[in-house]
């Protein structure tokens, strides 16, 4: 059976409501622990419906795997953390998106690998991070560069 496209607009709708919903907590400094699970159930949620659309493509799963993995990494959670930014470097290998997306794919290790204290393979996924960007066609990296010196101000201080 198909989706109508009510059915559809609506389910495309909250995926993007509950990612967006989702910096509301990425941007707090500390979180409580029911912050916590709201976040995870906004990242999860979002990742969900994005797969039920029809509209649902390589983009959209790097995007979410990302966004799933920054939440762990958020809430200090290391190992669900690479977990997610390991499987969206294989989507992304497998799938080839834009630089952008691998490079965001490297900065979530680079991240988990942060919180796992694990210095060498951070610096190594940021290499990689740096590598890959030089590869897209976004023209508004600004963010980018600054989520990634950030990171590495945290990792330098392991």
């Amino acid at each position: 059976m198909s989706k109508t496209k009510d059915t559809n607009a609506f389910i495309k709708s909250v995926a993007k409501q509950t990612f967006n919903d989702a910096w509301n907590y990425l941007e707090k400094k500390k979180l409580t622990k029911s912050d916590k699970i709201t976040l995870l159930n906004l990242v999860h949620t979002s990742a969900y419906l994005w797969q039920q659309n029809t509209e649902y493509n390589d983009t959209h799963q790097s995007i979410s795997l990302w966004q799933i993995s920054r939440a762990y990494a958020h809430i200090r959670d290391g190992n669900f953390a690479l977990l997610y930014a390991e499987q969206n470097i294989i989507h992304c290998k497998t799938k080839k998106p834009d630089g952008f997306y691998i490079a965001y794919a490297y900065e979530s290790a680079a991240r988990a690998y942060w919180i796992l204290k694990e210095k060498k393979k951070a610096e190594i996924n940021i290499k990689y991070a740096m590598n890959a960007i030089k590869h897209t066609k976004e023209t508004h990296l600004e963010t980018y560069y600054k989520d990634i010196e950030e990171l590495k101000i945290k990792i330098n201080s392991l």
